[in-house]
């Protein structure tokens, strides 16, 4: 699922994803992902669910591609369910 936002009537646009990976498993994979994904510039929230395998992200497209982020998720051992 992905959702353009307009924030607090500035000019940047934010947009929200919903990923899946099935090796999300215990707090080290969300402690993990979460700093991984977090360090990535334009990424504005990491939110990892792990009894759904899920991640929530708020990012800006113009600074960081979906592409990258699942690069980014599986150099760190983190595949995505498409």
């Amino acid at each position: 699922m992905m959702e353009r936002t307009q924030s607090n009537g500035m000019n940047t646009a934010s947009t929200s994803v919903t990923l899946v990976s099935p090796d999300i498993s215990c707090e080290h994979c969300q402690r993990a992902i979460e700093s991984a994904l977090g360090a990535l510039p334009g990424v504005a929230q990491v939110s990892v669910d792990i009894a759904n395998k899920s991640i929530q992200l708020f990012y800006d497209p113009a600074q960081v591609s979906l592409e990258q982020i699942e690069k980014q998720l599986d150099e760190i051992g983190y595949s995505i369910v498409h």
